[in-house]
């Protein structure tokens, strides 16, 4: 089932104050579309003053925005993460399970293909457990990121030299 997300449209998004479309990159926005665009309005200094005081509101209307759509990306992958991780112990505990089994077989009737069945089977473990220890650590720098993107720390060096350091 695909969803189709909207960006919640506020005052701020719908037209700019001063009439220009201002940038959404952080920096500042422009002054006046022309000298004389300033001295026919009269009150350019009050206009751009306006407009300076409305580019945060814009930003934390565009950031809560992209919050939305990606905290439900977020929380249906945490879910499926979660699912997964549960199918991974359930998993782990069938094949020890298995295992445990397949030792007291060997101990009743040791014969060639039980003992190449045995190896093939604990290899196949190796390989779970192996697999299991993978996804552990995906879910451990998904949750990383997840971490780092709530907190909203910006893209300062400290801030990536912990990230590396805790992986």
């Amino acid at each position: 089932m695909e969803a189709h997300h909207r960006l919640p449209s506020s005052p701020q998004s719908e037209a700019p104050l001063d009439g220009i479309a201002a940038p959404m990159d952080g920096s500042d926005p422009p002054a006046a579309a022309s000298p004389s665009a300033a001295a026919a309005a009269g009150g350019g200094d009050d206009e751009r003053a306006a407009a300076h005081a409305a580019q945060p509101l814009r930003c934390e209307a565009l950031a809560g925005a992209i919050a939305g759509v990606l905290g439900g990306a977020l929380q249906e992958h945490e879910a499926c993460a979660a699912a997964t991780a549960r199918s991974q112990g359930e998993l782990a505990a069938a094949v020890d399970r298995l295992n445990g089994e397949l030792d007291k077989l060997l101990e009743n009737a040791p014969s060639p293909v039980i003992m190449q069945q045995a190896t093939r089977i604990c290899s196949i473990r190796k390989r779970v457990l192996a697999l299991n220890m993978l996804l552990r650590s995906i879910q451990r720098r998904i949750d990383n990121i997840d971490r780092i993107v709530s907190t909203g720390v910006t893209s300062d060096h400290s801030s990536h030299v912990q990230l590396h350091r805790q992986n």
